[in-house]
């Protein structure tokens, strides 16, 4: 082989490891952009069920009133409608939604225990549009749930591709858990 020959066997060997690279990093790229717009997307559908929560509660806290007022009352019922804790907006965390779920959910079946006990001659529209909203509100809440958790598994594919997932370990890009 002459020096000619071992030369420009070097620059193909040099430009192929380039190429790869530049393969590589554009890989590397591609799969950073994705998992940064799933993470802004699962930002804001968390937001939104933070919104839904907090809407569920405020309609709660009505509907107990407006009970209260019409003389349907027990002390679970007293007790729910004088608890400060959901009064005010708070953006809450995704790891706290099941239990905030689960705790409107028992002030709900208090309420409908109670408005199983109405009699027909009260005003009853502005309860039944308040349960209808309530439903609504649950529809919406599982209807974000399972978008909130598809953008999750879409950003948790983009973090585990096998030739990058190092380097998201290296800049600490957690794996996010899905709502249950």
């Amino acid at each position: 082989m002459s020096m000619n020959d071992v030369f420009f066997r070097s620059i193909w060997i040099v430009a192929i490891i380039l190429i790869l690279l530049f393969i590589y990093l554009i890989y590397i790229g591609i799969s950073v952009f994705f998992m940064r717009v799933f993470s802004k997307k699962i930002e804001t559908t968390r937001q939104v069920i933070s919104v839904v929560v907090y809407q569920k509660y405020e309609s709660l806290d009505f509907t107990a009133e407006s009970l209260i007022k019409l003389g349907y009352s027990n002390a679970k019922l007293e007790a729910f409608a004088k608890a400060d804790e959901y009064k005010e907006y708070k953006s809450i965390l995704a790891k706290e939604f099941d239990e905030s779920y689960k705790h409107s959910e028992e002030a709900y079946g208090i309420i409908k225990s109670v408005c199983l006990n109405l009699k027909i001659s009260d005003n009853l529209s502005e309860i039944k549009s308040s349960l209808q909203l309530i439903d609504a509100l649950n529809s919406k809440y599982f209807e974000s749930v399972q978008l909130y958790n598809t953008y999750v598994i879409g950003y948790n594919y983009w973090r585990n591709l096998f030739f990058t997932k190092w380097i998201k370990i290296l800049f600490k890009k957690e794996e996010i858990e899905t709502i249950k």
